[in-house]
């Protein structure tokens, strides 16, 4: 009679082994996946700016703008332009909001850098998705080019995209006015204070009963009595011949 052997049980550390190869199995496409469906971030930028006929010491603004955006969850933005005729303005440059923006300046460059925050999603949209707008001033008269030289774009994944020499535009600067020219007045002559010149003095005014007169005006009265005089000279004589010719008859 033959004895029965009991089969040998399975080993609890093979029974773990089988259950991961299971597990991985299963799990496996999933983990793979978020790497798989990981994208670069696209976008179409542009820059415009709100002024392109200015004068020197005015102000104006640059706006960087993206179209096509998909994933977008930080960028850098390069600025450049001649600093001899335009240069930053006091005011900060503003980005969309659910983010950080800050800038950094240099030798004839700003750079914008943004970054969501939190649970904020990646920008998105099909047009009209402002990254950025840039204050600026003009110093000197000229036609300045703005450009957007350089820019690098960061997806939610951590997958960058890199550009140079996006886009750019032109602003005329015009010199100030000048002062406009006032007329010279030619200052009025002063009287003469010549030794030789003699002022006429006015005619003072007449007490009652006096007769005196002056200038143009008492030549009448002079002829006049010159006359009475002549007259009274000549009755005179006539009178004197007279007496004498009746004392003769």
């Amino acid at each position: 009679m033959s004895a029965h052997r009991t089969p040998p049980r399975p080993r609890p550390a093979r029974r773990l082994g089988a259950a991961l190869v299971a597990a991985l199995a299963l799990l496996g496409p999933l983990l793979i996946a978020p790497a798989a469906h990981a994208a670069p971030p696209t976008a179409t930028l542009s820059l415009s700016l709100d002024e392109t006929d200015v004068t020197a010491g005015d102000s104006l603004v640059a706006t960087i703008t993206a179209a096509g955006v998909t994933d977008l969850y930080s960028y850098d933005l390069e600025l450049a332009f001649d600093p001899e005729l335009v240069a930053p303005a006091e005011e900060a440059p503003t980005g969309p909001d659910g983010g950080f923006t800050s800038s950094a300046t240099g030798p004839g460059t700003l750079t914008v850098t943004h970054t969501r925050l939190g649970t904020s999603p990646g920008l998105a949209g099909t047009s009209g998705v402002v990254l950025a707008s840039i204050p600026l001033r003009t110093l000197a008269p000229g036609s300045a080019v703005v450009a957007l030289s350089s820019v690098r774009l960061v997806s939610s994944t951590g997958d960058v995209v890199t550009a140079e020499g996006v886009a750019s535009g032109i602003v005329d600067i015009a010199a100030q006015p000048g002062p406009v020219p006032q007329p010279t007045v030619s200052p009025s002559p002063s009287p003469s204070t010549s030794s030789s010149a003699s002022a006429t003095p006015l005619p003072a005014a007449n007490a009652p009963g006096d007769l005196a007169t002056t200038g143009f005006d008492a030549a009448p009265w002079l002829i006049s009595g010159a006359l009475g005089v002549v007259a009274l000279v000549a009755g005179a004589v006539l009178v004197v011949l007279r007496r004498r010719q009746a004392v003769q008859e």
